[in-house]
């Protein structure tokens, strides 16, 4: 099955580079600062607490949090440097803006207990030792003017701001204290004390309030401060090509990392090449957004056929029941036409069409038991999706993917003249389904999808890497129909009468060998997956699977590794039209060959 769409792209190695060369020099500031600030914090809470000064206690605390803050910040830069990894696949660039929203939380909390303390000096004041509090608040005044400095030399890391936030309110408390000093050791006037105290605190509230904000809305993927949504939606617009933009998100995957997804509608599929180029190019250029996700959409779909298709529709077709027939459809991809296959079962003049959509290395044939009993009630269409059985191969191996099968489905649809149709898809079909059905005017009217979701477990794509596209032949069909047989274990337990039905049509025989009945360069697109894109697809399907407002029933293997039960749970709770059901004792997928399996799918679309 593909995992995700070949047109999401990953950042240019050079822009890697400079950031973590960037990132280098952060950790160097941050350091030199927890290394000076960490040794004065012992020296400053001593005299502090021989001093019995707030001020100095104030300036004392500030140093402890400062060094934890630094800490923290120092523990986030290196682990933001970390690569990604199969269960972290955007890496751990987020640890800054956590780390950062935490300083700030700890800082509100050290501010609220300093004004507390200073109010309840008011009532019961406390004698302070003027002069320690001025030497020990002047010697900390310097170091944390060199810390600040140091801070101060990285403006852009939110992370390093915020750390820097908790410095200057050192330092305002090392001038507090140094004036609280001065002014009990000439006056005496021990309330000068907390006043400073409160009034230290009421500064730096607000830059801790402004870094809050800032890493909260980071966490929660608002759009990046300095870009304007609207703004955005409108460039889009005007880019040569595009008649429609919608369901436009722009987000932060990591600090200084935006990203962008959304649906454009395009007049034709064929020119998309050119148009996301435009869009790439605008986007960069003006909003200085490179990671671009689009999905692009042709308007009008099944509804918009022409006149003498309507004029054809009306004659009605000969009352001729289909067993399997074979039929095509010419369908287009920016290489050119191309001819899409389909088996048929039923009466064509039946106006209830089920679509059923095989998985990745399948064909329509999978669905012939099924078909057969569901050709009473319905006209069944099983396309062998491009690169597949009786199908035509691409030229560009890279086109196999899901856009290009969705656009092929949508002449399917309109070729068999329908204004809706069902669909039942199993694993990649279930995601051309889901694709398909979020897109407006969606022909889908209802949907079983069949042990697929938006997010793909790791093992599965490690165990579909191992045979797809690999090196397949036998010079005896029951040697290769034997290795097909062990490959689809996980399909369920079946007699061999079964799996002759479900396996026996995936191999042809070439040049006097037995082979699997699709191209090969079907795994291309499928290899080149990296973990930034597999998530960005995630991402992408899981934004479609929530437009999706139409019945839906998810059927998972017991033992599914493709699909877990936890994906299963986040989808039905993300969208309240869809329940689901688990058929235990099978893996990845069930096959719909045993007479209960057939019953399920029956009952939902009865």
């Amino acid at each position: 099955m593909s995992v995700v769409d070949h047109s999401l792209h990953a950042h240019k190695q050079g822009d890697a580079k400079h950031a973590h060369s960037k990132e280098v020099s952060n950790q160097n500031l941050l350091l030199i600062a927890l290394v000076l600030t960490l040794g004065f914090s012992g020296v400053e809470g001593a005299a502090a607490y021989f001093a019995n000064s707030l001020a100095l206690i104030s300036d004392a605390g500030h140093m402890v949090t400062d060094a934890a803050a630094l800490g923290l910040a120092l523990l986030a830069q290196i682990i933001s440097r970390r690569p990604p990894s199969p269960k972290h696949s955007f890496g751990f660039g987020r640890a800054e803006a956590l780390a950062a929203f935490v300083n700030s939380i700890a800082m509100l909390a050290l501010v609220a207990w300093i004004m507390v303390e200073a109010i309840s000096r008011f009532y019961d004041p406390h004698k302070v030792d003027g002069l320690t509090v001025t030497i020990v608040a002047a010697i900390g005044l310097l170091m944390n003017i060199v810390v600040a400095w140091v801070l101060s030399r990285d403006k852009k890391s939110v992370n390093t701001r915020a750390a820097l936030v908790h410095v200057m309110g050192d330092l305002l408390g090392s001038i507090a204290a140094l004036i609280a000093g001065i002014v009990i050791q000439l006056t005496g006037w021990m309330p000068i004390d907390a006043i400073l105290s409160i009034l230290v605190s009421l500064l730096i509230l607000k830059s801790t309030i402004s870094i809050l904000k800032e890493s909260y809305h980071f966490l929660m993927e608002g759009v990046p401060l300095h870009i304007d949504y609207l703004q955005v939606g409108q460039d889009l617009k005007k880019v040569p090509g595009v008649l429609a933009v919608h369901d436009l998100h722009v987000w932060e995957m990591t600090p200084s990392f935006p990203a962008l997804i959304g649906h454009i509608e395009i007049e034709r599929i064929g020119e998309w090449p050119e148009i996301m180029a435009r869009i790439n190019e605008m986007l960069l250029n003006k909003h200085g957004i490179d990671h671009v996700t689009l999905q692009p959409e042709v308007p009008g779909m099944a509804d918009e056929r022409t006149h003498d298709e309507h004029l054809n529709a009306e004659i009605k077709k000969p009352h001729v029941i289909q067993h399997g027939d074979t039929f095509y459809v010419t369908c287009t991809s920016p290489d050119g036409p191309h001819r899409m296959a389909y088996h048929a079962w039923g009466n064509p003049n039946n106006a209830k069409v089920l679509v059923c959509v095989h998985g990745l290395t399948r064909r329509g044939s999978d669905f012939k038991t099924l078909a057969e009993a569901m050709s009473q009630d319905y006209y069944v269409v099983c396309p062998d999706v491009v690169g597949r059985g009786d199908s035509d191969r691409l030229q560009n191996p890279m086109l196999y993917a899901v856009p290009q099968y969705v656009a092929d489905m949508a002449s399917l649809v309109a070729h068999l003249g329908v204004a809706q149709v069902d669909w039942f898809g199993t694993s990649m079909g279930g995601l051309i389904g889901m694709v398909y059905a979020a897109m407006p005017k969606s022909p889908i009217r209802r949907m079983l999808i069949n042990d697929v979701g938006p997010r793909i477990e790791p093992e599965a794509i490690k165990r579909l890497g191992s045979y797809v596209g690999q090196p397949f032949s036998f010079s005896h069909r029951a040697d290769a129909l034997q290795r097909l047989n062990e490959i689809c274990a996980s399909f369920g337990s079946h007699t061999p009468e079964e799996w002759e039905i479900y396996n026996g049509p995936m191999l042809v025989q070439k040049n006097g060998l037995w082979v699997m009945h699709y191209d090969p360069n079907i795994s291309v697109p499928f290899a080149s997956v990296n973990p930034i894109m597999a998530k960005a697809g995630e991402m992408a399907m899981w934004h479609a699977f929530k437009q999706i407002h139409i019945p839906m029933l998810i059927v998972r293997g017991g033992e599914s590794d493709l699909l877990s039960a936890k994906t299963v749970a986040e989808m039905c709770k993300v969208n309240p039209y869809i329940r689901s059901i688990e058929i235990p004792g099978v893996g990845h997928a069930p096959a719909f060959v045993k007479l209960e399996q057939v019953a399920l799918a029956k009952e939902f679309f009865s």
